[in-house]
């Protein structure tokens, strides 16, 4: 169990590397990616929801919008339903922005796994199954 948990911290810290990579490359904040990452994954939002969901407020939410529009990665919609209010919706750069992100995170992950010669691939093939069939009857 100890060398699994040893590989699986090494494989984070990689991901962990390269995704704040990604995101100082970039030159993101990590609650600007966060913003992104939430928009991509929920669709187009409220800066209110916003704000519940990363426990902001609504000036800082404002402030990290504005500076994302800016930069041509999100956009502000009409609520059709209040005109008085703006969905934040992500333009195609900030959605491939995103989808960049976790693909360098699995890139690192794989390169890791280039390193590993024929026997210590089997070994970890052999230790993936075991622990699958154990974990997942």
């Amino acid at each position: 169990m100890d060398m699994y948990r040893e590989l699986s911290d090494k494989m984070t810290r990689h991901r962990v590397v390269s995704f704040l990579s990604h995101l100082r490359k970039n030159d993101l904040t990590m609650n600007q990616y966060k913003i992104l990452s939430l928009i991509e994954q929920q669709g187009p939002l409220l800066p209110n929801r916003l704000a519940e969901l990363m426990e902001l407020k609504a000036a800082t939410i404002t402030y990290l919008v504005d500076a994302l529009g800016q930069r041509g990665l999100v956009v502000r919609t009409p609520n059709p339903s209040d005109g008085r209010s703006h969905y934040v919706n992500l333009t195609a750069g900030g959605r491939q922005l995103v989808l960049d992100a976790r693909s360098e995170g699995d890139y690192a992950v794989m390169e890791s796994f280039k390193q590993l010669d024929e026997d210590e691939a089997d070994n970890l093939y052999i230790l993936l199954r075991l622990l699958g069939k154990k974990l997942f009857p």
